[in-house]
């Protein structure tokens, strides 16, 4: 049975996928369509999602990888296929995991809802998009679902797309997370063309990451450290911007527009992980220069403390747990940064179960029973229960550093300070009293089950102890009440008057010189950008098929695309902010054209 499994692993991929073929074919061909077998149908792609996963986890002895010859052109080979390794299983474990429950929640919390079976289908479609990206064989296929998964989640977030607000909240998500995969476009396809124009091996062009040790040993032996630099950053954008971390974490805030079922999916183990699952798969090209991993660590703990702070001043739930998410997502940044991969996983998985409980624990029609799953998962987010404190005192004891022993510390008490403060602002307003909907909070209950599950399945399997974060929790949780009993808490929900006077004398006046500073290239130089994109069409004609089909057509599409979305948003400060996105990806392909051409030209000189 299991050998039967691993040879049909490519179902994992595809069960989605035809979960989705069919509910929108029978939605335009059916005669009659049942909600009933619509939900149905995406439970049970979910149910042997986890099947297949924990089977093949439990008897995967190696790396399998199943692929077939897409593209072909010289020595080109580009395949099309599936990478399934312990890393990609356990992750693809957890979607699957997080999803099934998920749905399950989406049955009583849509049932009034119009176009269900649109909801579902994008679930389904977003669930394959994940699943694909995770066990790509290569950078270039996984770019492709990188992609497909910010158009579902755009879809997702904008399902009531005849709600303005929501609608507008969507396409600001898109456009933010196209500055990330302009970023990570622009390092696949830089580093194969280094590798395939000065390493002078055309097999490792693909960037397969079986081949990723010997196609990062190519990359720095025949790269200056500057262009080296410069890959290695290319790639980290484009993982910060897809996991919220500074300054990119505003998408975040849009994104909690979407409906709860989608924010926990976001939160948990679909787009926001697919961040720090690059930078996992990267490490071989980053361990190679030091002060590349510094930067992941410096940005990871920065964006932990920021979004921390900033998650204190707010008193939206949603929005509180939108930064927490980017705040969690930073510690996972750090502890890629540090080496210590096995904590960033840890952390993970414990975040994807934790994050999702709290938000399916916000529902609008609240009782009491939302409240106590919220304060569970609220303790165990802050370190104090369960998974949470092994994932935070793992990555604790392997940091070697003071400063960011203490920065890590503070944001333990960030973190225990506005969970407890958001949990004292829930409950003024539950009643003991209220119509029950057990549907809801069976998988409500099912996620904090995984959580108990998950911390003794690893509790005897990594080495912790209870030190300075846990005790800095409980001091935020401390204060907390403290405040409360005081009747302090509800003035401390009014941002500080010295932070408001820092905004508005600093901050805003930084904003509106950086605004009017980008209008002026906008009319100025902008005005006309046209012949930008004609004359990057010319520079990478040169370079073959991949420049002519993939950045061409994206660069104008995007242009295109995103000058007609600037015409909606015309109340920002800058007439055509949008169309930034499409400036940007311009620029970052005449800049890669010109250090190739500079780096071409320096080897010949040399040679």
């Amino acid at each position: 049975m299991a050998d039967i499994i691993l040879d049909n692993i490519y179902l994992i991929l595809l069960l989605p996928l035809w979960i989705f073929l069919i509910i929108m074919s029978a939605r335009f061909f059916a005669v009659y369509v049942n909600n009933k077998i619509i939900y149905t149908l995406t439970l049970l792609s979910s149910f042997f999602g986890i099947l297949l996963c924990s089977v093949s986890l439990l008897k995967l002895t190696a790396a399998i990888e199943q692929s077939f010859p897409f593209i072909k052109i010289g020595n080109f080979v580009l395949d099309f296929g599936l990478h399934v390794d312990k890393l990609s299983l356990i992750i693809a474990l957890v979607l699957f995991l997080v999803s099934f429950l998920v749905q399950m929640f989406s049955i009583p919390y849509m049932k009034d809802e119009p176009k269900q079976y649109r909801f579902y289908a994008y679930l389904n479609m977003f669930n394959f998009s994940m699943a694909g990206l995770l066990f790509s064989p290569n950078l270039f296929q996984m770019y492709f679902f990188w992609e497909l998964v910010g158009v579902m989640s755009y879809l997702l977030i904008g399902f009531d797309y005849k709600n303005i607000i929501k609608s507008e909240a969507s396409r600001r998500v898109f456009l933010m997370n196209r500055v990330g995969d302009t970023a990570l476009l622009g390092g696949i396809i830089f580093a194969s063309y280094l590798i395939y124009n000065y390493a002078g091996n055309r097999s490792f062009t693909t960037l397969s990451f079986e081949d990723m040790n010997a196609v990062t040993t190519l990359i720095s032996a025949y790269t200056e450290t500057p262009v080296f630099y410069l890959l290695c950053i290319l790639f980290i954008i484009g993982a910060a911007v897809k996991s919220a971390q500074f300054p990119f974490y505003t998408w975040l805030q849009d994104a909690m527009e979407a409906k709860l079922p989608v924010s926990a999916l976001l939160h948990s183990a679909t787009m926001v992980a697919a961040g720090a699952y690059l930078l996992i798969r990267m490490l071989p090209l980053f361990t190679l220069e030091g002060p590349v991993l510094q930067i992941i660590a410096w940005l990871g703990i920065l964006t932990a403390l920021i979004c921390s702070v900033l998650a204190s001043l707010e008193t939206h739930p949603k929005k509180v747990l939108a930064y927490s998410t980017s705040a969690n997502f930073g510690l996972m940044f750090f502890a890629i940064g540090i080496l210590n991969v096995k904590a960033a996983l840890i952390f993970l998985i414990a975040h994807a179960f934790i994050k999702s409980m709290l938000f399916l624990s916000i529902d609008e029609n609240e009782n009491f029973i939302n409240y106590i799953t919220f304060l569970l998962g609220g303790l165990s987010l802050s370190g104090l229960i369960f998974s949470g404190v092994i994932a935070k005192e793992f990555l604790f004891v392997s940091i070697n550093n003071t400063f960011f022993s203490i920065i890590y510390c503070v944001t333990a008490f960030l973190t225990a300070f506005y969970i407890m403060r958001i949990s004292l602002v829930m409950v003024q307003d539950k009643r003991l009293v209220n119509r029950i909907n057990l549907a809801k909070y069976i998988p409500i209950g099912l996620i904090f089950l995984l959580n108990i599950v998950f911390y003794f399945l690893i509790r005897g399997k990594v080495s912790y102890k209870i030190a300075e974060p846990f005790w800095a929790a409980l001091a935020g949780w401390a204060a907390v009440y403290f405040l409360y009993t005081k009747n302090l808490l509800t003035k401390f929900d009014k941002t500080p008057k010295l932070l408001e006077r820092f905004y508005n004398n600093v901050l805003a006046k930084i904003y509106e010189k950086f605004a009017k500073a980008m209008n002026f290239i906008d009319v100025k130089v902008f005005g006309n950008y046209k012949p930008l994109i004609l004359a990057s069409k010319c520079g990478v004609k040169t370079a073959g098929w991949i420049e002519k089909n993939i950045m061409n057509k994206s660069v104008s599409l995007t242009a295109d695309f995103t000058r007609k979305l600037s015409l909606w948003d015309m109340k920002l400060q800058s007439r055509n902010v949008q169309s930034y996105n499409a400036y940007a990806f311009i620029l970052l392909t005449v800049i890669i054209s010109l250090v190739i051409i500079a780096y071409k030209v320096i080897l010949s000189q040399i040679s």
